[in-house]
């Protein structure tokens, strides 16, 4: 009798490699970092000023996004890759 692989650990495969994905594009398309020597805005009436030498969060959170995905597509693969054939 050889033990069938359940099914959740097929859904987290696919779902680590949806976030692998998701992370890669929210990193990829997050505002470029700014320039660390001299660039200043400031906008008179919005109250907010721009500051250089700050990392966007959709960067942090895309790379994020990326390594739980790649942990969770690797759990996932490893554990299909010690099963039996059917």
């Amino acid at each position: 009798m050889t033990a069938r692989p359940r099914p959740w650990t097929h859904v987290t495969l696919w779902l680590g490699v949806v976030a692998v994905v998701a992370g890669v594009v929210v990193a990829a398309t997050a505002p470029s970092s700014p320039a660390s020597f001299g660039w200043y805005a400031y906008a008179p009436l919005s109250g907010s000023a721009f500051v250089a030498g700050r990392t966007p969060w959709q960067l942090w959170t895309g790379v994020g996004l990326a390594v739980v995905g790649a942990v969770a597509a690797a759990f996932a693969s490893g554990r299909l890759s010690v099963r039996p054939p059917r």
